[in-house]
């Protein structure tokens, strides 16, 4: 359980989590990430009423994913999970989470905001701002799972074992960075639905942006690393000559289309024509969106095709893939 700032919760939400597991072999590792606040002594107190609990502390405040990191280190059990400090999330889906595994042999079993059988109560600014982060990872890694942000996670030993060693962002993209590394190794992940009852209430505007922003930084990290540029280590003159050849492709395309225009062609083709180059339009603007249509179709024509490298070159057994520099 990371935690910053959660001296108002902490003890109940310690508390809560002991009573969901009664009966079971459980320990609870609760990670005080730097608070300033009385997070450490309240979780230290609900520690001298439980012997399962334990509290681990430091300074200055490192961020989610050190956090996490630091609580998989002083874990000990076959199966561990994140789950978040906030009490948002009940620690009774802990055990749904662990039926979802056993039913689908899963190595991983993810709460999913998205999941269908789902309930929430969360504000609409920060649905706007989940669908538009899940819709940017979809589309830069291809995972296969609808929600990587929900605090709430169940793995099996060996995987964080596996992959925890290989990861670099400590903020709150860990999440992404943490499932992308599972997926390229190969390991099987589920989603299972969540109750989530958001009590923190209304998040600033400029707080929510500037957490969005750093997250977004964060996620770009995560891309450029395990993208194939990264990956085969290319010198600076082959991006380059790869940067010219795109440049190339695109002004090829639009003086093409400036050829074309000088071409007489058949009566049938030439109102295919008329739109496709654009030429009801000014000269200088049909440049213009000519021009940037084009960048925009390499930009994704890019992306998709990185993302097919990764797949295909990403394995099991390639280590080798997280830890080049």
């Amino acid at each position: 359980m990371p935690a910053y700032n959660e001296g108002a919760v902490i003890a109940s939400s310690i508390q809560r989590v002991a009573r969901a597991l009664e009966g079971k072999d459980y320990e609870i590792v609760v990670v005080d990430d730097g608070s300033p606040d009385d997070t450490s002594a309240r979780a230290s107190q609900a520690a001298g009423e439980n012997s399962r609990v334990r509290v681990i502390c430091y300074q200055p405040n490192r961020g989610k994913g050190y956090a996490l990191k630091q609580g998989f280190a002083n874990a000990t059990g076959e199966l561990v999970a994140f789950l978040d400090a906030d009490a948002d999330l009940h620690p009774g889906q802990l055990l749904t989470l662990w039926d979802v595994m056993k039913r689908e042999h899963a190595d991983v079993v993810i709460g999913s905001k998205r999941h269908r059988d789902s309930k929430l109560n969360y504000p609409l600014a920060r649905r706007v701002v989940s669908w538009g982060y899940f819709t940017m990872a979809h589309f830069l890694f291809g995972l296969p799972v609808h929600d990587t942000q929900t605090g709430i996670k169940l793995f099996r030993r060996e995987v964080l074992e596996q992959v925890l060693p290989q990861l670099e962002i400590k903020g709150f993209a860990f999440d992404l960075e943490l499932l992308v590394a599972i997926h390229l190794y190969g390991y099987s992940i589920a989603e299972a639905p969540v109750i989530l009852d958001f009590g923190g209430g209304a998040t600033p505007p400029l707080k929510l942006l500037a957490a969005s922003l750093n997250v977004a930084v964060d996620t770009l990290r995560v891309f450029y690393r395990v993208s194939f540029w990264k990956w085969l280590s290319p010198s600076l003159s082959f991006k380059l000559w790869s940067l010219i050849l795109i440049l190339g492709i695109v002004v090829g395309s639009v003086s093409m289309g400036h050829l074309l225009n000088n071409f007489v062609v058949p009566a049938p083709f030439d109102a295919l024509l008329n739109i496709l180059l654009l030429r009801f339009l000014e000269r200088t603007l049909r440049d213009a969106v000519l021009l940037g249509g084009g960048i925009l179709l390499v930009v994704i024509a890019a992306l998709q095709i990185n993302k097919q490298i990764v797949a295909a070159f990403a394995r099991k057994d390639r280590e080798d893939f997280w830890r080049r520099k």
